[in-house]
Parts: C-alpha cells; structure tokens; sequence
C-alpha cells in the first residue's frame, strides 16, 4: 500500500529525474530557463493585489480546453485576476497568447513544500483543475488552505481509473477534498463513484471541446493554403501522430498515390522534437517534402507530396485546408488512446482512427454511430478507406457533415460549467474581493 508519506518520501528520492525530466530542453520547445525555480514554488508575486481564480491546465491541449472557461471568467469577473499553471513549455507559450487580465506560472512539482510556499505567494481564492490533473499533496494542502478545488471537464478513462483503484490508499482521501467535479459524460461520473466520491459532489457538464469556435481569420487561412497546395487535388491530414505510426502513415499514403497520384498528405506529429526526424523520414519515401515552417505564403505547393506541419498552434489552419482527416495516437497499441476528433468534426472533415482511442471514446462513439468517423486496423485499411472517400466525394461530404452535427448537437457545455462555477465564485470568492 502506498501512503501519503511513503509517496512524498519517493517524490524527494527522486527529485534529480523528476527535475531532470521537467527541465530537459527538447528541439522544438521554448526552454524554461530561469523559471526553473517556480517548480519548486519559488515564483513572483502577481501583479494584481486580488486573490487570483487559479487555473490548472497541464500542456497545449488542456489550455486550449479551457480557454473559452477562462474568457468566460474575464466576462463574468473582470475586475479578478486569473492565475494560469501549466507543466509544460508549450502550455506556457500557449498561455502567453491570451489577452486579459492573466499571469502565467510553472505548476509546482508535489512537494508539499513547493505547494506551500506557491499557496502563499499566490494567495489563490479557487482552483480549477482541468480534465484530471489530480495530486494528492496539492490536494490535501488546498483545503487545508480553505482553496476550494473544482475538476472541470473531468474526464476518466478505464485504464485511468484502474490505476486510481490500483493505488486506493494514497488518492483515497484525497480524492474526497475535491469539492466538485464537473463530468464530461456519465461513463465519467460513474467511474469517479466507483472511486468512492460522493454523488452529490458530481456533476454532468458535457464536454467545453464541444464549444468549438474558429474564428473567420483562420478559416481563411486555412483556404488560402488550400490554394496554394491545389484545390483539383485531395489534401489528407495525419494529425497527432506518434513515434511508429508515421511510418504506417506513410505506407497506406504510398498505396493512395498508386490510385490517386496527385493527392497530397499533411503529416503533423504529435511531438515537436519530433519534427526533424519526421521529416527526414519523409523526404526518404517522398523527395517533394516540406515543412510549414519553411514555406512563404508566395510559394507554389502544388507539386508537394509531403507537407509537414512544424509550427505550434496551427493545427486548425492545416485542418481547415484538408479533405479528410486521420487521427494519430490510435494505431500503436494502447500507449497512447487516441486523441480528440472534435476540430476536424467540427470544420465538418470525415474522420478516421485507429482502434485506440479510450483516451475519447465518448466522443469517437458518437462520431462512430452517426457515421461521422470510422474505424481503421492498419494501413491496408488506412489505404482502402481514403482511396475510397476520395473516390467518392459524395460519402465523404456526408460523412463530414454527420461528424459536424454531432459536434452541433452537443454544444452547450460552456454554459452549464459556468452556471456551477459562477454559483461558487458568488458564494465564496466575490465577496471576499469586495472587502
């Protein structure tokens, strides 16, 4: 049995490779230099003199996630600050380009020290923690401190839960000091009361990635690089994919030229440390490669095979200049589980996955049911399929607005969060402000 004590005794035994992994500088991320010390807690003092609302978003993904919850905050709140912690260098790039009244910081390794000291130079008045970034030390200190601490978007796959039933004796109790946890789905709610959390402090929202708006600048963007790949030829997208599922991508694409010469493969790894091996990978089998990054919105890309996107925060451009999609992280195994098919469903693209993807299986069910997604087992199949919705451009225009209304029809989240946040910010936070 792992207690408390014994797990905070091994986060300090092993601080070097807990350091060592956070801190290493990796090619294509911003290092986190100097700001080292905020994972020890050790960080300025906000700007603002008011409690801050804190956020919690780990990486790019779940900062993305919340960031209609945090514009909502700014409406609903303006005169408070928000405070946003990620783990990662790229969450905290992504952090930077929001406007508002926000402050970024590094989120404190477990330490109940590190968590300490953070509480007490951040003063925070409330902390959302996004989808299930859940510490037992961080947990336990936070009501010690009166911080209410609320999961928004909660979701908990099987795999997850089984470790949380794995590891009973130390999330236990401090599982129960949550105050609310927000569900994207009811298979989530009912996993999180197999834990032993009381129904009343469970709650049903939906999902806040269904609440997907793209601006009208990026949509035209993503047409203008549609006119300069080609638009008499079929542009497919690889997103998010991992180590050893490029070279299956590559195969099913090399079958697709033997049907359909002309057509063009966007090919986005998951990882930008990534980017140049992908690409060297790439220019192997294919020699008319290249990468986003080294192209100008001048250059002519209709005799490209290979485009490679290398450039953060873009992803919605590359997918609004595709025809179909297909879904990284689903065809190795069970490492990954997939990723979230909800911007190429809601820009209205036929989707496709490999067979893991508990990661969103809620999701990818209901794309599945309404024939807005399919299901892929290798790159024979990969192959077969977008040979076949390139063939039949009807199928896939269908299968792309199925997947859209899917998306449509789930919308609504945003509100329903709000509803159970703004409540709890009314009762415990504004007037605490307003003193």
């Amino acid at each position: 049995m792992l207690s408390r004590t014994l797990y905070t005794t091994l986060l300090y035994a092993t601080s070097p490779l807990i350091f060592s992994l956070l801190l290493k500088t990796k090619k294509g991320k911003p290092p986190v230099g100097n700001r080292w010390k905020e994972f020890v807690g050790i960080c300025p003092e906000l700007t603002n003199s008011k409690k801050p609302i804190w956020v919690h978003a780990v990486s790019v993904g779940e900062v993305i996630a919340a960031t209609p919850i945090i514009n909502a905050l700014q409406q609903h709140y303006p005169e408070l600050p928000l405070l946003i912690t990620t783990t990662t260098s790229t969450g905290a790039e992504r952090v930077e380009a929001l406007s508002g009244n926000i402050e970024h910081r590094y989120f404190p390794a477990d330490y109940p020290c590190a968590i300490k000291q953070f509480i007490a130079r951040m003063q925070p008045s409330l902390c959302l923690i996004m989808e299930t970034e859940l510490w037992p030390n961080m947990l336990t200190i936070c009501e010690n401190k009166n911080i209410p601490t609320i999961v928004v978007n909660a979701r908990l796959s099987e795999k997850s839960q089984q470790k949380y039933q794995r590891f009973q004796s130390l999330f236990s109790a401090p599982l129960q000091k949550i105050n609310h946890i927000l569900c994207q789905d009811e298979d989530d709610q009912h996993r999180f009361k197999t834990l032993g959390l009381n129904p009343d402090k469970l709650s049903v929202t939906g999902t806040v990635k269904f609440d997907i708006q793209f601006s009208d600048d990026i949509i035209n963007q993503g047409l203008l690089l549609r006119q300069q790949l080609g638009q008499q030829r079929a542009v497919i997208i690889a997103s998010s994919t991992h180590k050893g599922e490029d070279e299956i991508v590559l195969a099913a694409f090399e079958k697709v030229k033997l049907q359909h010469a002309n057509a063009l493969l966007i090919l986005v790894p998951r990882h930008p440390e990534r980017f140049d091996d992908v690409t060297a990978l790439c220019s192997e089998k294919f020699p008319c490669t290249l990468r986003r990054s080294h192209t100008r919105l001048t250059d002519d890309l209709s005799n490209t095979d290979i485009y490679v996107g290398d450039s953060m925060g873009e992803m919605p451009i590359l997918l609004a200049a595709s025809d179909i999609c297909f879904m990284g992280g689903s065809l190795i195994g069970d490492k990954v589980g997939g990723h979230n098919l909800l911007e190429p469903a809601a820009l209205s693209k036929p989707c496709i996955t490999g067979p893991s993807y508990y990661n969103f299986a809620d999701v990818t069910a209901q794309l599945l049911n309404s024939n807005g997604a399919a299901v892929i087992n290798n790159e024979i199949e990969l192959a077969n399929k977008i040979n076949e919705l390139i063939s039949q451009p009807d199928t896939a225009i269908e299968m792309g607005l199925q997947a859209k209304h899917v998306v449509d029809k789930n919308k609504g989240a945003l509100t329903r969060i709000m509803q159970k946040l703004t409540d709890l910010i009314d009762q415990i936070i504004a007037p605490t402000q307003s003193k």
